[in-house]
């Protein structure tokens, strides 16, 4: 008598319990569909985001490479790098804006990009340096060590 109960008691459980497997998915797959686009989006954002770094320190070590040139060409191997770097790397279009500032051996490069509601701006600076007085500098530091190493200090 008390197996037909429990059958009794489990079919009238299961009776009314048939519909909510329905309910739960249709309240669960659009949450989940909705989180899964949500983290592809943010992943391009960011893909974009790190992209423009990359363009802005390439370029701006790029250009502090031509110390013995002018502004002028300078100027155009920056901008050059950043197309030659951002060109098949940005996932999205949007709209960039480069501004490059070179005031003596400094160089400042900054990129804004504008995507649908997000504003992105990378900024890289470096300060160019001359390579005769980068060696002069090392062998006067160089020298100095071997100095000191045969003083016995």
């Amino acid at each position: 008598m008390d197996e037909t109960y429990v059958r009794k008691v489990n079919k009238l459980i299961l009776k009314n319990h048939n519909g909510n497997y329905t309910i739960e998915a249709a309240i669960i797959i659009p949450i989940t569909l909705f989180l899964i686009l949500a983290m592809i989006s943010l992943s391009f954002s960011l893909y974009n985001r790190c992209s423009m770094e990359r363009a802005t320190a390439v370029s701006a070590l790029r250009g502090s490479e031509e110390i013995f040139s002018d502004n002028a060409a300078r100027y155009n191997k920056i901008s050059q790098t950043i197309d030659e770097v951002l060109c098949f790397n940005l996932l999205s279009e949007s709209e960039m804006n480069k501004n490059i500032k070179i005031k003596g051996n400094s160089i400042v490069v900054i990129l804004e990009a504008k995507e649908k509601n997000n504003t992105f701006t990378t900024y890289s600076g470096k300060k160019a340096i001359n390579p005769v007085l980068w060696i002069r500098t090392f062998r006067k530091m160089k020298g100095m060590v071997q100095k000191n190493d045969a003083g016995g200090i």
